[in-house]
């Protein structure tokens, strides 16, 4: 029958120790997905044992590779033509260059800045992306976009059929709905060290987060604020070195403080406890960050354009990335002004309690269910 349960094979390869925004968004999913209790069997393939799955529940199976785009183009295959899923989900929108007869393929296009915003990628990867995309997304049955936004930039880019790609909008964890206990605020304020009074930046360490220009913004209005810091949340990405070198040499370098990336827990600290979130990210397929800021009442100063304005639904302060200026003067009327950072917590808890990852996971099933129906009209 159509409705019968599906089985799903999924590359999870990104579900893995200091798993920022795909690994987080491949667990939240999938874990969502378990829980619907439709019956669907999630079969998950690593090149290498991952016991996160595992402790949600979820079974990976290897083999063990030591490389994963080998094991993605000439293992995984081996694994599909022996389970013989009814499609292929790959959460990283990267897939076996060679089609699997009978396995449709879906893929996760979480954004198009390698397109949109090259310099701020490595050579290695403007040019394995820019080269394998186009041709996957043309060769997938389905594609889902985190936003309404990053759709629109792949039809208008890459040009699939538009029925074919559908936006199924992300959330902020599930257990964001409480707020972190005193002994977990103490254990982790302890443990990174958190002033009493700060800013927070939250995103890997790469130039599209825009974390040089919060710097100069917090920089300019140091003075005005003597008892306030910054606080930047995230692990080294790629290109990081302007970064790094801006935050080494900053000249209130006593007033930065620097955590690296940090686990799930001590984040949700970290945004419960700080006056707002600064996130100006040039660009963005979501921006998860604006997600969970808001869903802890913490305010938030963001980017117009892209996908942030679509999350944020006028729940943030927004500005244009590009200008300094503007970042600066947003971030002092933040900072001066409790009224407004009491309305706007207001606004961001109600604006994410219309996002779920429940709805995520029910309407990424859905697409899977058309794709399966298009492959096996019969339902057999």
């Amino acid at each position: 029958m159509s409705d019968r349960p599906l089985r799903i094979a999924v590359d999870a390869t990104t579900w893995a120790p200091g798993r920022t925004g795909v690994g987080l968004y491949t667990e939240r999913l999938l874990t969502a997905w378990r829980d619907l209790g439709v019956g669907d069997e999630l079969i998950l393939f690593s090149n290498k044992f991952q016991s996160e799955p595992a402790q949600s529940g979820l079974r990976v199976h290897g083999p063990n590779f030591p490389v994963r785009a080998v094991w993605l183009q000439a293992a995984f295959p081996l694994q599909l033509a022996r389970f013989r899923p009814d499609v292929a989900f790959y959460p990283n929108y990267l897939a076996p260059l060679l089609p699997m007869p009978g396995v449709p393929a879906v893929l996760t296009v979480h954004d198009l800045a390698v397109f949109l915003y090259p310099e701020t990628f490595t050579f290695k990867k403007r040019v394995l992306q820019r080269a394998a995309l186009p041709y996957l997304v043309r060769r997938a049955a389905a594609i889902v976009t985190p936003s309404e936004s990053t759709r629109r930039d792949l039809l208008r880019l890459l040009g699939p059929r538009p029925e074919r790609v559908v936006a199924t909008p992300l959330a902020a964890p599930v257990d964001f709905v409480k707020r972190p206990s005193p002994d977990a605020i103490a254990k982790h304020s302890k443990a990174l060290q958190l002033p009493e009074r700060y800013v927070l930046a939250v995103g890997t360490l790469e130039p599209r987060k825009n974390q040089v220009r919060l710097l100069r913004a917090f920089e300019q209005l140091a003075d005005r604020f003597p008892d306030v810091q910054l606080v930047v949340a995230g692990g080294k990405g790629w290109r990081d070195d302007e970064i790094l070198a801006a935050l080494g040499n900053t000249p209130i370098k006593n007033r930065i403080r620097s955590v690296g990336y940090v686990e799930p827990e001590a984040l949700k600290v970290l945004y419960s406890q700080a006056l707002l979130l600064g996130y100006p990210s040039l660009y963005e397929g979501f921006g998860l960050p604006v997600a969970e800021a808001m869903a802890m009442g913490t305010p938030v100063l963001t980017s117009r354009g892209s996908s942030l304005d679509e999350v944020a639904a006028g729940a943030a302060l927004a500005v244009d990335p590009l200008n300094q200026g503007e970042i600066t003067a947003a971030l002092a009327r933040l900072l001066e002004d409790a009224e407004l950072r009491k309305e706007l917590s207001e606004k961001g808890l109600k604006r994410s309690a219309e996002l779920s990852w429940r709805r995520t996971a029910e309407l990424t099933r859905a697409v899977f269910l058309r794709v399966r129906a298009r492959q096996r009209p019969d339902g057999q």
